[in-house]
């Protein structure tokens, strides 16, 4: 029968000839390489082939370990991409393992012909890798860590390609930039998509922990994939987590968005993307040619120039100002210190002075106190005298240090990565004041980083520190060889040893500083950053543009440092930026065009109404990206923020004519005992219907004081000496016929709560009250945002209230009830931001300094069963640790900080194999 004419063979032409052609030579060649190979087993085992080849090249894999991502094409497809398999293997036997991705040439029978490309997925430098699930283009795979206090991480990988990113902040260029580093890593221009999910393990009481926790063994987990989603199993814990960005996890699962940050500029970019192909130590070599070779033309084109010029331009002046002046030190706050020493002389009008920033358009100030942020300049190279630091110097009585680590930098050591963006929450984001660079990237040394207690890199012996304790404190100090991560601290970063301890220069005798290969002399000039602690314990940091070593140190000992650390290096990288953020209503007008060379404004990114202005700390910096911090980074950097401390904002006075001072905060005269203040008064008239009511109240600082119950008669604190700054007697009690729950008020550690009972061990109660009442003389609030403590009640005697009672010398005396409801005092707590509060039936028998009353009268100090003195506390700062660490010789410190994280192996229990 005659076929159909769709069923016929085509007439053969030349190009069939050609195609037919092409496939026999292909099948020829896949023929010959089978028979070339043999027959035997480990020809037809691909995975058992594949992990020879792979030994090949230096890597030790099970055949169980390899899982093969595509199956083999056949002969048409063997003219395209290769058969992706991920294998887990190690460097050699006995290490931990990575998950390579690898590109294999396979025959159209399946048998292992080569191999194209081999792509590290992982590289963690302090984690065993498990064998991965597999679920189409997604597989997932647990990092164990083999350090301490680290979290195990699940991580879920898209082979089919990361996010193309996108949004106003990337360029062409940038995507490009990208495109080519995705490229370089795996072969791909769309990379490779990575979502992380960190597992915290269970406290001691069975509650959810946060991070590993100091001293604490990481999980046992395991992880399963199903569709659209990864299964978490820890510690007889389960759930299940979408792999959209946003979706829900349980409170002990901490997942990473995988969002990117961009890259940086062309040049700091090239230098990365080179360095990837030569090595670090050909690449420092390269920058230390550079660097002397640029020295020469400096040195023999500046002269005796001393850069007045660059220095005014730098400070957005025409010229340095002679008449400029050191600003005014408050006696009591002991700020600003001093100023600084001139090292080259003669001086240069306002070198070493301190200027204020802050109160302006760019820089945030906390109202009724100085600017927390001073700067000047110095010369501290007397051969180069164009050689200057900018010094940015902050009161940490103000500012808070927070570290955020990268998306990328560091590089941690179970592969989690930091979001690299500061907090989107509006409590956060309106307290920013600035930002700046942090330490060298992972490979430069592997130095430690722990960001709000999620442990990257652990913390290396000997190696230079700065840190936040959980009180936000700020501390310096050199990690001892033993000693593990405290459980008071909360972050600490790490770069090198110590550059300046008590105003010497490199006492553990370190020769690199980063600008040269490890082991070479380092006098190179180039962009040098450092963060200090002073001897008035204040902090600065330290940026030159084209400075030595030994410039950066000679700067930190002008400035009084009793502890250096070198951070960041070289333009681009490295730089201070100052912020003014709030929302888009409340930012101040500017009143002239921005500065684009070294001003900005625009929206904060994933915080709808806010928006930000900002500057660098002078106009020559060369810092990427600008601005850079307010944005996500992905490298790791320093933010900082205003402090809630008194007295705060003015209370806003409703009854005009406004009398003098009505809502302003009084602190001096006060039991203060130091700085921060511990007490702020004012009065102010609430109610512009009833101008007559008039409410005294009182703040008081939980951070500065410790509660400590008082026995009768006894004027010290048993648990040690303290000044008194208030002694509240065991008023306040609840009435029988109270129609409110009765709740107290209570202080533990830092903080002030009112609840019905105590909050947490060792708590104090201060005073008993309800939540509701039909009347009230005085009532308690809690600052929701600060957490101060506010106590209002009505001024008797004033004009429309009760007449004053007989004077009593014992405060604890109840003045007789107002006779208007309790709405009053409750309404005003609550706009005040106070979602806790406490209506009180009597006044608070409250006695500051132990011996007068809120109006300034004395009293006798309130005693008996009950009674609560309030004593003066160390409020956060700034200050040492690790006084002990002993100065080494470099036989001694250098071998330690120079071995890999890997290499500090802990024994791990038998792995199971099925994960």
């Amino acid at each position: 029968m005659q076929q159909p004419l769709s069923m016929r063979p085509a007439p053969l032409t030349p190009a069939s000839f050609r195609g037919l052609r092409a496939v026999v030579v292909v099948v020829a060649a896949g023929a010959a390489v089978l028979l070339s190979r043999g027959g035997g087993d480990g020809a037809r085992d691909r995975s058992t082939a594949l992990a020879r080849a792979l030994a090949g090249r230096g890597l030790v894999a099970a055949p169980a370990d390899v899982v093969w991502i595509d199956p083999p094409h056949g002969v048409l497809g063997s003219l395209g991409p290769g058969s992706r398999a991920v294998v887990r293997g190690a460097a050699s036997p006995g290490e931990p393992n990575d998950l390579y991705l690898v590109d294999a040439e396979l025959s159209p029978e399946g048998a292992l012909i080569g191999l194209r490309d081999v792509h590290d997925l992982t590289d963690t430098s302090g984690a065993d890798e498990s064998r991965p699930a597999v679920r189409g283009e997604t597989i997932a795979y647990v990092a164990r860590p083999l350090i301490e206090a680290a979290s195990s991480t699940v991580h879920v990988l898209d082979l089919a390609g990361q996010a193309a990113p996108s949004g106003a902040d990337w360029s062409r260029l940038e995507r490009a930039q990208n495109a080519l580093t995705n490229w370089q890593a795996t072969g791909r221009l769309s990379g490779i998509g990575r979502r992380t999910f960190a597992v915290d393990l269970p406290d001691d009481d069975g509650t959810e922990g946060e991070g590993g926790g100091a001293g604490r063994e990481a999980a046992e987990v395991a992880v399963a994939l199903e569709e659209g989603a990864v299964v978490v199993r820890s510690s007889g814990r389960e759930a299940r987590v979408g792999l959209a960005v946003g979706a829900a996890a349980p409170p002990w699962i901490r997942p990473e968005t995988g969002e990117i940050a961009r890259p940086g500029n062309v040049v700091t970019w090239a230098v990365d993307r080179v360095r990837f192909v030569i090595g670090d130590d050909a690449m420092q070599a390269v920058k230390f040619v550079f660097f002397t070779a640029k020295d020469a033309v400096v040195s023999r084109t500046q002269g005796d120039d001393n850069g007045a010029e660059d220095i005014a331009a730098d400070l957005g002046q025409t010229e340095l100002d002679p008449a400029r002046r050191q600003a005014l030190v408050d006696p009591e706050l002991g700020w600003p210190p001093a100023p600084i020493e001139p090292w080259v002389t003669p001086a240069l009008p306002g070198e070493g002075q301190w200027n204020p920033q802050g109160g302006d358009a760019f820089v945030r100030k906390l109202p009724g106190l100085p600017p927390a942020f001073m700067t000047t300049f110095i010369r501290s190279d007397r051969t180069h005298k164009v050689t200057r630091v900018y010094i940015a110097l902050w009161d940490p009585r103000q500012v808070e240090l927070h570290m955020m680590a990268g998306t990328v930098e560091p590089k941690g050591a179970t592969g989690e990565a930091g979001p690299g963006l500061i907090p989107r929450s509006p409590e956060v984001m309106k307290r920013v004041i600035a930002a700046s660079n942090a330490g060298f990237q992972a490979l430069h040394g592997e130095f430690g980083m722990m960001a709000d207690g999620v442990v990257y890199l652990p913390p290396k012996p000997y190696a230079a520190t700065v840190a936040v304790r959980r009180d936000g404190s700020t501390v310096f100090g050199s990690w001892s060889e033993d000693a593990r991560i405290p459980d008071w601290m909360l972050s600490y970063r790490q770069n090198m040893t110590v550059m300046v301890e008590d105003q010497r220069f490199n006492p553990y005798g370190r020769v690199w500083w980063g600008g040269t290969p490890p082991g070479w002399a380092d006098k190179t000039h180039t962009v040098r950053t450092g963060i200090c602690l002073t001897k008035e314990r204040f902090v600065a940091y330290f940026y030159g543009a084209d400075i030595s070593p030994d410039a950066l140190a000679q700067s930190m000992i002008q400035a009084r440092c009793s502890y250096g650390i070198a951070l960041d290096m070289n333009a681009g990288h490295s730089g201070l930026e100052f912020y003014h953020v709030a929302p888009e209503a409340e930012l101040p007008a500017l009143g002239r065009p921005l500065q684009s060379d070294w001003e900005a404004e625009g929206d904060v990114s994933g915080l709808e109404g806010f928006r930000f202005r900002g500057r660098r700390l002078i106009r020559g910096m060369g810092l990427m990206n600008f601005p850079r911090y307010i944005r996500r980074e992905a490298r790791d950097f320093f933010y900082y923020t205003l402090r809630h401390i008194l007295p705060g904002p003015s209370l806003a006075a409703t009854v005009a004519p406004i009398e003098a001072g009505e809502g302003e905060w009084r602190v001096k005269g006060l039991p203060q005992h130091g700085f921060p203040y511990a007490l702020a008064l004012t009065e102010v008239r609430p109610d512009k219907a009833r101008p007559e009511v008039r409410l005294r109240v009182l703040k008081i600082d939980p951070r500065a004081v410790r509660a400590v119950a008082a026995a009768d008669g006894v004027a010290r604190s048993a648990a040690g000496d303290g000044a008194v700054v208030a002694v509240l007697g065991p008023g306040g009690a609840v009435a029988a016929a109270a129609q409110g729950a009765p709740l107290s008020l209570w202080h533990s550690e830092g903080a002030f709560s009112i609840a019905a009972a105590a909050p947490v061990r060792g708590a104090v109660r201060l005073a008993t009250g309800q939540d509701s009442a039909p009347a009230a003389v005085g009532a308690l609030g809690v600052e929701d945002e600060g957490g101060m403590l506010l106590y209002a009640e009505f001024v008797v005697g004033a004009p429309g209230t009760a007449p004053a009672p007989a004077r009593s010398a014992d405060p604890a005396a109840a003045a007789p009830p107002d006779p208007r409801d309790a709405a009053l005092l409750d309404g005003f707590l609550k706009q005040l931001g106070c979602s806790s509060r406490l209506l009180l039936p009597t006044r608070l028998a409250l006695a500051l300094g132990g011996d007068t009353d809120l109006a300034g009268v004395p009293v006798r100090s309130p005693s008996g069963p009950g009674a609560v003195r309030l004593l003066r506390a160390e409020a956060p700062g700034a200050s040492r640790i690790f006084e002990s660490t002993p100065v080494v010789p470099f036989d001694t410190w250098y071998p330690l900080q120079q071995k890999r994280i890997r290499y500090f192996k802990k024994p791990r229990p038998e792995e199971d194999e099925n994960h």
